[in-house]
């Protein structure tokens, strides 16, 4: 395994905070950076069981893929929580693995609607700016559902290239997954956003 210089800090700043955003350009590596972070992190903590949320095909292939192509990471084991109702129960419900991957339409039924789940140590959201419309009392319903279980979690990951491509108050709702609104204020209103 040869991680370029910039996914060696990302994966030692991982593993420094337990709940951070990486803005790295698409092509860039996150996915590698995060799970070589992951595995790195057994030798002190378990963060496992992992839950990535990411766009269906990302969640679908992309995770999948990267721990089937790494030899360092080859012993981890991923299931993939998407499909039918059916499907998403099997999931769940089977052998135990590291990793699950869901899609962010499958937020809401996860954690409001599945009967069983496990007890996530750690959630990576990948193009965590599907999240930028949080907010504490209103927003879409699937950063909703995350919000209510994100702070369950002792570790959380954001991922992006495009942290706030429609201007800066794109952040607050990716930045309330970190602390709660302790740097960009509770809400985001004229008086909390500096």
């Amino acid at each position: 395994m040869q991680l370029r210089p910039y996914q060696l800090q990302a994966v030692e700043w991982i593993i420094d905070h337990p709940r951070t955003n990486l803005f790295i350009p698409m092509g860039g590596g996150k996915t590698l950076s995060v799970l070589t972070a992951l595995d790195l992190l057994t030798m002190t903590e378990d963060p496992f069981p992992v839950l990535v949320v990411a766009p269906l095909r990302v969640a679908n292939s992309t995770w999948p893929d990267e721990v089937k192509k790494w030899a360092h990471l080859r012993h981890l084991t991923v299931s993939v929580v998407a499909g039918d109702r059916r499907e998403r129960v099997a999931a769940i419900k089977g052998p135990q693995a590291d990793i699950y991957c869901t899609n962010y339409d499958n937020l809401i039924w996860l954690f409001e609607g599945a009967e069983t789940r496990p007890a996530f140590r750690t959630i990576v959201a990948d193009e965590v700016t599907k999240l930028k419309g949080f907010r504490v009392r209103q927003g879409s319903k699937r950063a909703r559902a995350l919000a209510k279980n994100a702070f369950k979690s002792s570790r959380f990951i954001g991922l992006t290239g495009t942290p706030a491509s429609n201007g800066l108050e794109d952040l607050w709702g990716i930045t309330w997954f970190l602390d709660k609104g302790e740097r960009l204020g509770k809400s985001l209103d004229r008086k909390s956003v500096v």
